[in-house]
């Protein structure tokens, strides 16, 4: 339970920063991919959360509190620990959630979804095979998509224009075992309005104020 609570206050802080709303003091339901929270709690401040920082351990490190391969320029693949010891439900480094970033004025759906595969066919080769790859996209939530790809390639994903984030990617809906968002099926996308939080369902969702009268 406290696991639980942990995630919806660190994924309500990283629902507002990047859809770059103003802050609030009062918590949001969980509208946003508690998945963002693990891997990039380390550049957010503790105060915010009022949580210690967190992280997805992936080898050992002489010093400091974690290694990613993804920041390093030569990881050594062959070193990986057991994956018992990740934690969150999903993370395999296997499926990959890729988040992109697009300039104003913002595309349209089908262009962003375009963006993608031409971002994934630039590291797999053929446009076929980035279609195949891909399992799921957001345009609302978040605008990105997850990718079945080695870790190798994700490294090679981290660093193409437009990419803001590569991060192992976990379990939306654990006990069915979904990564959430809209499905992608060899280049068909099957909307599932579940995994759409648009703002204003943000705002509806959000607990009222009470106006407790003074005894």
């Amino acid at each position: 339970m406290a696991l639980f609570t942990a995630r919806r206050k660190i994924a309500t802080v990283l629902s507002k920063t990047l859809s770059s709303s103003p802050p609030s003091s009062s918590l949001s339901t969980l509208s946003s991919r508690s998945r963002f929270a693990v891997p990039l709690i380390d550049k957010l401040s503790s105060t915010r959360t009022g949580l210690g920082p967190c992280y997805i351990p992936t080898r050992p490190k002489t010093s400091g509190s974690g290694y990613s391969p993804l920041n390093d320029p030569s990881p050594n693949w062959s070193n990986r620990p057991p994956k018992e010891t990740i934690l969150l439900d999903g993370c395999d480094y296997e499926h990959w959630l890729i988040v992109m970033e697009f300039d104003d004025p913002k595309p349209t759906e089908d262009e962003m979804i375009n963006a993608y595969v031409k971002t994934l066919t630039s590291v797999v080769g053929r446009q076929e095979e980035a279609k195949k790859k891909i399992y799921s996209v957001s345009t609302s939530t978040y605008t990105g998509f997850g990718a079945l790809i080695s870790e190798e390639l994700s490294c090679k994903v981290k660093g193409l224009p437009g990419v803001l984030w590569v991060l192992p990617d976990s379990y939306l809906d654990v006990p069915n075992k979904d990564y959430g968002g809209d499905l992608y099926i060899e280049g068909k996308v099957i909307p599932r309005p579940q995994y759409r939080f648009t703002e204003q369902r943000q705002i509806r969702n959000r607990s009222r104020p009470r106006y407790d009268k003074a005894p």
